[in-house]
């Protein structure tokens, strides 16, 4: 895994904010559509219930919260560089072969080949993750 120092992590924060918005909405959007197909039309309030409370989606969320994170990381002075190292690392670790016990991965890999979207949205994303090695 990467190394980071506090300004290549600063960097790499604010680099890969915007892909993983992006990735995320890809990702919300394709398995939203699945689930409906499964379960019927659900209105955008029960599609968040779904997403925060159900299980179906509840391999999201190491993504979101480290897209949540990102903004606290970047912009909370009694943050530590450790913390913003770690934050980086984080991210990395989502999309890196060896993590160990990687359920984000395990479900998100097929989801390459489904989808032009989500394909396209990683690209993006691979590319800083290359960046950063």
């Amino acid at each position: 895994m990467k190394t980071f120092d506090e300004q290549s992590a600063i960097k790499f924060l604010t680099d890969v904010r915007k892909p993983l918005l992006n990735l995320h909405k890809s990702i919300l959007d394709h398995e939203r559509a699945a689930y409906e197909k499964k379960a019927g039309a659900l209105s955008p309030a029960a599609f968040l219930q779904q997403l925060i409370g159900g299980t179906e989606f509840r391999w999201i969320s190491p993504l979101s919260t480290a897209i949540a994170n990102i903004d606290e990381l970047l912009e909370d002075e009694k943050v530590t560089a450790d913390e913003k190292i770690a934050g980086a690392q984080s991210i990395v670790g989502l999309f890196e072969s060896d993590t160990p016990d990687n359920a984000f991965r395990t479900r998100y890999l097929p989801l390459l080949q489904e989808s032009p979207a989500i394909l396209h949205q990683h690209g993006q994303v691979a590319q800083l993750l290359r960046s950063s090695e």
